[in-house]
């Protein structure tokens, strides 16, 4: 120890005091709220207020177009409708009143396809509240007739429904015998489509014979009645051009007959005015 009792000097302590000291003062926080003009004015210069009556009036725009009668289907266009009413279509897609923005195009489609008549379909919506349907319909060929009632069938023979119209009156009629009941959709013979065809266009044309009906069976298949009351069958359509040549022949050398049978490659016909029955086999 030193000699002489004394405080020592706290250095350090001395020099954080001054670094204190040598600071400004912070300014405490004034207890004082601001006015409602002051406080109004610094919500409007924050962009809150603005901001909130934006959200809403676009929830309200929103809203609004959603539910508004405007934007509902209130208008139905159809399109390439011929066979098939506009009316009957609308009737399909169950689309009238509903709102434009949930409106399933593609459902629509679908339900017009169930229909026999249609092919190909498509829908759209357009505003304010429009919708249009496009149908591409199956082509009637004939009529297959079954008791009373006519179907429309198309080429590939798939039963359209009855035949309720009347733009089709040339259309060719087979009469199916076999008395079965069809609903659309329903499939007949597509080679019996194909050979009724042909033959109701190359007997008349090549071979001179007019036809009273066209009929079919599913034993004997295709058959015609000639309007001087012959009956001629072919069954189905192989072999036709050498079925063709035998009734040529026939016709050609003055035999006469009442009712040939073309399906056997020998051939059979009888003349049922005759007091007996002869099947003599036509030269080819």
């Amino acid at each position: 120890m030193n000699k002489f009792d004394y405080n020592q000097p706290n250095t350090r302590e001395r020099v954080a005091a001054r670094r204190k000291a040598s600071q400004p003062k912070r300014r405490q926080g004034s207890l004082v709220l601001p006015g409602p003009r002051r406080a109004a004015g610094a919500l409007l210069a924050s962009g809150r207020v603005i901001s909130f009556v934006l959200f809403f009036a676009a929830m309200g725009g929103l809203l609004y177009i959603f539910t508004a009668p405007a934007f509902a289907v209130h208008d139905v266009r159809v399109e390439g409708a011929q066979v098939l009413k506009s009316e009957e279509v609308e009737q399909m897609a169950d689309a009238r009143g509903q709102s434009i923005w949930f409106v399933d195009t593609d459902a629509i489609t679908e339900k017009l396809k169930q229909s026999a008549y249609v092919e190909q379909a498509g829908a759209y919506v357009t505003l304010p509240g429009t919708l249009t349907l496009q149908v591409q319909e199956r082509r009637p060929e004939l009529r297959w007739q079954v008791g009373g009632t006519r179907y429309l069938v198309d080429a590939s023979g798939r039963v359209l429904g009855i035949d309720s119209t009347a733009t089709l009156t040339d259309a060719l009629v087979i009469s199916d015998q076999s008395n079965r009941a069809l609903q659309p959709n329903d499939r007949v013979d597509a080679d019996a489509l194909t050979l009724g065809r042909t033959l109701s266009l190359r007997l008349p044309g090549e071979l001179g014979i007019q036809l009273a009906t066209i009929n079919w069976n599913i034993t004997e298949g295709i058959s015609v009645v000639t309007n001087d009351g012959r009956t001629i069958i072919f069954g189905k359509s192989d072999r036709l051009e050498d079925k063709l040549m035998v009734l040529n022949a026939l016709l050609h050398d003055g035999t006469t007959f009442t009712f040939l049978d073309l399906r056997p490659t020998q051939p059979y016909y009888r003349d049922e005015h005759k007091k007996t029955d002869e099947t003599p086999t036509p030269q080819q």
